[in-house]
């Protein structure tokens, strides 16, 4: 049975249940009542279009224009503004990045009007697209916000200069590039690679001892058979790093990771300290290919099972 087939088979039957628990909303569970002003809508295409990639598009980009960017009532209102920038935010992977690009330019254009509005609503795009907690964090679609926004003249100097930081630390391993390398020790003394992994897949995690989400992220792929078939097959290995570098620590952790993972500790820190990786909250998981290059960056287990689901 091949490497996608396998996964398939068991991993659907932890999908519903790790989407419960990783995900608390989404987009359709972020849906509000309408309550008549106090829900914005945004401009429908059309009717007589049929192509939906053109109906997309041209929501997409006319979605502000009717917002009441100078009412700063009702944008402070979540059923309002909060609520108008998560269903916007819904549209990004549905468009192209030119086009995603062009609207977030246009939004912040219109937000401009009013300093209030304009602030609220780069704080909302941030706090959606960076936040690890936030169910529509992305770094793809945060990488070309930040693109906008240091573009931007009306983004305070002190601002710009945070964006551009931010920018080189979300382009870091993204999907499409070859994760970078980094060394660490293994359980038995051993010092190992990253590149040095020969598996066609590979999950890398950093963990943290104590974490509960990592427990339960762990337990989940020690007690089910579509990771151990796949791994007993050598078509995925996955490399449990605990980068924190605390070896005493570490030692009284590790009856919790399978042994048929790669276990490792960052004995020198260096993935934390030179910033190889971006930890946000943990676990972290990427998702590799044999070239060690990287198909799913700070993902979750739901979305690797449904990369599989697509291979």
């Amino acid at each position: 049975m091949q490497i996608n087939q396998i996964c398939i088979a068991a991993l659907l039957a932890i999908t519903l249940g790790l989407a419960a628990c990783q995900q608390k909303t989404s987009q359709s569970d972020a849906q509000v009542t309408d309550s008549g002003d106090a829900v914005y809508h945004a401009p429908l295409a059309p009717s007589e279009w049929t192509d939906e990639n053109e109906k997309i598009n041209y929501v997409f980009i006319h979605f502000w224009d009717d917002f009441a960017f100078q009412d700063t009532m009702k944008v402070f209102n979540p059923d309002y503004g909060e609520q108008a920038i998560a269903n916007y935010i819904g549209y990004f992977p549905l468009v192209p990045t030119d086009t995603l690009k062009k609207g977030v330019t246009g939004l912040l254009e219109k937000a401009a009007v009013e300093r209030h509005t304009f602030e609220y609503i780069t704080y909302q795009l941030e706090n959606y697209l960076s936040n690890p907690n936030s169910p529509m964090h992305n770094d793809l679609f945060f990488e070309t916000v930040l693109e906008v926004l240091i573009e931007s003249d009306q983004v305070r100097s002190e601002e710009q200069m945070r964006y551009s930081t931010l920018l080189p630390l979300v382009r870091k391993n993204k999907p499409g590039s070859q994760a970078t390398n980094f060394s660490f020790l293994t359980t038995d003394n051993k010092t190992q690679e990253l590149h040095d992994i020969d598996a066609p897949f590979t999950i890398l995690m950093f963990y943290e001892p104590g974490c509960k989400s990592c427990d339960e992220t762990i337990a989940l792929m020690k007690t089910n058979p579509a990771f151990n078939a796949v791994i007993e097959q050598s078509g995925l290995a996955i490399v449990g790093i605990y980068p924190d570098g605390n070896l005493e620590i570490w030692k009284e952790y590790q009856s919790n990771i399978p042994e048929n993972w790669v276990n490792g500790i960052d004995p020198d820190q260096k993935v934390v300290n030179e910033g190889l990786y971006i930890i946000k909250a943990t676990p972290t998981l990427y998702l590799l290919d044999k070239q060690k290059n990287v198909l799913l960056k700070d993902a979750d287990i739901v979305q690797i099972v449904r990369f599989f689901q697509n291979l």
